[in-house]
């Protein structure tokens, strides 16, 4: 018989070879990055999660060092006649057909033999059978060492050169010897192993899934095991020298026999041959029961092999046999493995911890190179499994595994307690069963993973209890998959007896059989470019960590080529056709607008005034209802999936409890975000009221088309239907100033025309709002710039619904543009905290920010709080004039001297922390001031923006390595005593001063 599998070319190899080196660097990438302190969650969690990965790692090299060398040995012309003896074995209840079939397939092999059977239970219909077709009948009254013990005792009363270890159910074809006999030409060749396939595996999902398992090993695994020397002898299909045999007593004895005996004749220095061609075809386990006893059978056997005879041989092994006798058992521990990825995300969802503090798009970055290498080197590896069928995902194969985790488990108890396990055939039979003991662990995951689902998400509704919910659902998919597999046979008696169903269900079969070609065709293509694909997933992934994104808010800074006619059209010919009344006045207004710009740049207009009785300066704000407030934008959780911490309700109850203890009343948020449930029941919880503000797109997101500023209005007006309800929101808003941004990208008569057209928007909506809840104030927020005053006048008039608008005050400077003599309501929307130092002020104010943000592309120095959630000085004043109770800050200011010198990249620079003390500036390294010093490496955008950052330091000095491009870097020192932080945030170079 011809073998139909070819060796890999060279071709073929290199580019297999180099997929496994670019799988290894994705694999490095992947673990370096999960080891770094900055992504460490909650330990406990973070550990048992590294360990998982780590077990997978292992598994996945292992595979690979499987794959290096794939060989197909030559067919060979027999030249030699041997004496041949095929050994079956017959155990009580196994059904007579199966036995009766083999036998007849066994007598027609073309190759002289002589065939036995091994009866242990010496049975007279069988004995009559094999007289019949000219058969051995052998028993035996003394049954020791179960399968091995059989054997052995038909060597002894048989006598051929070569033996045959068929199991029963195991059928060969009449050619069965042929490709194996000549290998025995050589006198090192101790057995010849060939493939274990089978026909019955399209009866259940159990089968299928049991016969999947094998498709990978038979395949390149073992024929890469030709070139290690570590070929496994299977329990059947084995054809053994007898002298190899006997140099070791026989067959090896253990619930692993076949391991068992491989690994004694490799010990004895006895070579070996994989034949990968499909010359039997047996039954693989129909049945949960089945599949679970032959599991609990090996596991528990090749880990007592481990903890036994690898111990005793291990010297006589050569040191690939070492590598493949050690780590073949550690398969099984795979049951711990799952049961730590079944707990890790209960536990989660339970207690509110996490194991990793990284944001989601970070992850899929470090980990997609990793994950595709792994696929795509299975599929172009498939190109030397046995058959087609056996190529693609083996996903049943994948999910009966997961749902063995128990077995393993129970067979490395039973080895480390000593606990024997009986050695049983596995049933071959396929009958109805009663599987409830079978599924109980999985069931009991099952309920544990629902109850987690429910108490996560009823406790905290955020990304990340979504994210580990999915997890977990995932989990109760495999458990799910479980119970139905093991019930497919009550499944398909109920469809024998509804005609209906069968029907549907038969013609769900012919949509499978035209899935399965188109897939086996997309499979074929897949193969053929794996090694560019692997490269183009992997250049991919490597631009994507080195580009930011682009973030809303930079889209300003960025915008639009102010000359590019075609985008400045087709704003105006969208809107063109809706009403225009009014533009004449509104160009009127707007040439108001400009001179009133120009001559605002010029003019310092003060709102600070002197109270008449405590002579303090004292901030003018004019909206009565905003009046009382006294406010933070709280914005974590802005961009949840960029976060690199999670954001549990816990953490939002905490801050706003500090919040509160800040003499704050009031929050800011920006929605809808998937927090906004839980910042309600916490708000409500501590008493503030909500700000609820809406982020307007900015001109560069519509001004070629206005489908996504229509889209935004919808999903403002459906957040307003849905939450209009809550007690604690006070008032609605609408922020970023995209009015004055669009002069950014017209000029002239086309800016008017633009104008009028977003504010035709702009009322439409407002009036909508309005509509939907008239009872609460809406206000729009503009930036104090010389624009202000105009551009307040412009859209009062044109959209009076506006209650009053929310001025964004930058720094100190910007606060000239807003005027005591502003007649139209306003407040202070996002106000910078150093803007307001030394002014009092009792209300009518948004801070900036409650705490710095670091995300995955983006960093904040703004808040109130640090990163970390320190507090910063601007805090403890802030409370301190709000009549909050913040503990006191008494921390002296710093600065960064940089070195004079030129910042050339490479060159390690001395940069020192100065401490403001005893009236002037001292050097920190020189002071003795308990202060704990942390410098971070900031890397910024093209318009400054933080992107990221790295701790490079942690003292009073720090030398840093000028990277290339340093303007685009900045240096921020932070110092701290206990809860309290003071920083300073500088450019790497010393400025020419003129």
């Amino acid at each position: 018989m011809n073998n139909t599998i070819k060796p890999p070319s060279k071709r073929q190899l290199f580019y297999l070879r180099l997929m496994i080196i670019i799988g290894l660097l994705c694999m490095f990438f992947f673990i370096h990055s999960l080891l770094r302190q900055s992504v460490i969650g909650y330990r406990p969690l973070y550990w048992l999660l590294i360990s998982t990965f780590v077990y997978t790692f292992f598994k996945v090299i292992y595979e690979w060092y499987h794959y290096w060398s794939i060989s197909v040995p030559p067919a060979l012309p027999i030249t030699k006649q041997y004496t041949v003896d095929i050994f079956t074995t017959f155990c009580a209840g196994e059904p007579y057909e199966m036995i009766v079939e083999t036998l007849t397939a066994i007598q027609a092999i073309h190759y002289p033999h002589e065939t036995f059977l091994c009866d242990e239970a010496d049975d007279p219909y069988l004995k009559s059978v094999c007289k019949e077709l000219g058969v051995h009948h052998i028993t035996r009254t003394k049954k020791i060492n179960a399968k091995a013990g059989n054997i052995n005792n038909a060597l002894a009363q048989s006598s051929g050169e070569l033996c045959v270890i068929l199991d029963p159910d195991h059928i060969p074809v009449p050619e069965f010897l042929d490709p194996i006999i000549a290998h025995f030409d050589n006198p090192e060749i101790g057995y010849v192993q060939i493939v274990q396939a089978y026909y019955n595996h399209d009866i259940g999902w159990i089968a299928k899934g049991a016969a999947q398992q094998t498709y990978q090993f038979y395949g390149p695994m073992m024929m890469c095991m030709n070139s290690y020397g570590t070929v496994q002898a299977i329990g059947a299909n084995c054809t053994f020298r007898r002298t190899a045999l006997e140099s070791i007593g026989g067959h090896a004895a253990g619930l692993a026999e076949d391991m068992h005996t491989a690994m004694q004749l490799h010990a004895r220095n006895w070579k070996s041959v994989y034949v990968p061609a499909v010359l039997t075809r047996g039954l693989v386990p129909a049945t949960l029961s089945a599949y679970y006893k032959q599991q609990l059978k090996w596991s528990r056997g090749v880990f007592e092999l481990l903890v036994t005879s690898y111990v005793k041989l291990f010297r006589k092994f050569n040191w690939r046999q070492k590598l493949h006798y050690g780590l073949l058992p550690l398969f099984y521990l795979s049951g711990f493995v799952f049961l730590i990825n079944f707990s890790i995300p209960v536990i989660s969802l339970f207690t509110d911890a996490f194991p990793l503090r990284m944001d989601f798009s970070e992850f899929l970055v470090i980990s997609v190179p990793f994950i595709t290498s792994v696929v795509l080197i299975r599929h172009f590896v498939q190109q030397w499994v046995m058959e087609d069928n056996e190529r693609g995902f083996h996903v049943v194969g994948g999910l009966l595994l997961i749902g063995t985790w128990w077995v393993f488990i129970l067979g490395f108890v039973y080895t480390i307690i000593r606990k024997n396990v009986p050695y049983i055939a596995t049933p071959k039979d396929i009958k109805d069963e009663k599987n409830l003991k079978n599924n109980l662990p999985n069931i009991v995951v099952l309920a544990v993973s629902i109850a987690a689902i429910i108490y996560g998400l009823y406790n905290d509704w955020n990304p990340y209890t979504l994210f580990m919910s999915g997890i977990v659902g995932l989990n109760c998919m495999f458990m799910i998959f479980m119970l139905i597999a093991s019930s497919e046979l009550k499944f398909q008696a109920y469809l024998d007896k509804h005609a209906t169903l069968f029907t549907v269900v038969s013609k769900i079969q012919h949509v499978k059989i035209f899935f399965w070609l188109l897939r086996r065709k997309i499979y074929f293509g897949v193969r053929k470019v794996s090694l560019i694909l692997s490269i183009l997933v992997v250049g991919i992934c490597i631009y994507a960590s080195q580009e930011s994104d682009e973030d809303a808010n930079f889209n300003v800074a960025r915008g639009f080529d102010a000359n590019n006619d075609n985008s400045k059209k087709s704003f105006a010919e969208f809107i063109s056709s809706s009403d225009t009344t009014g533009l004449s006045q509104l160009i009127r207004q707007s040439r108001l607008y400009n001179s009133t710009s120009r001559a605002s740049s010029d003019t310092s207009i003060n709102i600070i005034e002197q109270d008449p009785v405590t002579g303090q300066k004292r901030l003018s704000v004019n909206p009565p209802f905003f009046s009382s407030v006294k406010g933070v934008i709280y914005s974590k959780g802005n961009y949840w999936y960029k976060n690199i911490a999670p954001l549990t309700k816990k953490m939002i109850v905490n801050d706003f409890e500090d919040i509160r203890k800040a003499g704050i009343n009031t929050i800011k948020i920006y929605g809808p975000n998937i927090y906004d449930h839980s910042i309600f029941e916490a708000a409500a919880q501590k008493g503030l009221k909500i700000n609820y503000s809406f982020w307007v797109p900015a001109p560069s997101s519509f001004i070629n088309d206005t489908t996504y500023l229509h889209e935004q209005f919808n999903i403002i007006l459906n957040t307003i239907n849905k939450n209009k309800s809550n007690p604690n929101i006070s008032a609605w808003n609408l922020g970023n100033s995209t009015y004055q941004q669009l002069s950014q990208f017209y000029h002239g008569p086309q800016l008017y025309q633009a104008q009028q057209h977003y504010i035709n928007l702009l009322k439409r909506l407002v009036n909508e709002i309005k509509h939907e809840d008239p009872t609460r104030p809406l206000t729009i927020d503009l930036l104090s710039s010389p624009t202000l005053n105009p551009a307040m006048q412009i859209l009062k008039e044109q959209i009076p619904a506006i209650d009053a608008f929310g001025v964004i005050v930058d720094n100190k400077q910007s606060l000239k543009y807003v005027s005591l003599d502003f007649k139209i309501p306003y407040f202070f929307s996002c106000t910078d905290p150093g803007a307001l130092e030394g002014v009092q002020h009792s209300g009518g104010i948004f801070y900036a920010n409650w705490q710095d943000q670091q995300s995955g592309t983006a960093v904040t120095f703004d808040g109130l709080k640090d990163v970390w959630g320190r507090n910063k000085r601007y805090l403890y004043k802030i409370s301190k004039n709000w009549n909050g109770n913040t503990p006191i800050y008494n921390l002296p200011d710093i600065k960064i001297l940089k070195p004079a010198l030129t910042t050339t990249p490479g060159a390690s620079l001395r940069y020192n922390a100065l401490v403001f003390s005893y009236g002037h500036w001292n050097i920190a390294a020189y002071l003795k001031t308990g202060l704990k010093f942390e410098w971070y490496l900031v890397k910024t955008d093209n318009w400054g923006n933080a992107t990221g950052m790295k701790k490079v330091g942690s003292s009073p000095d720090v030398y840093v390595t000028i990277p290339k491009n340093d303007d685009r870097y900045r240096l921020y020192l932070v110092a701290t005593d206990g809860d309290n932080v003071t920083v300073d945030y500088a450019t790497l170079n010393t400025p020419f001063q003129n």
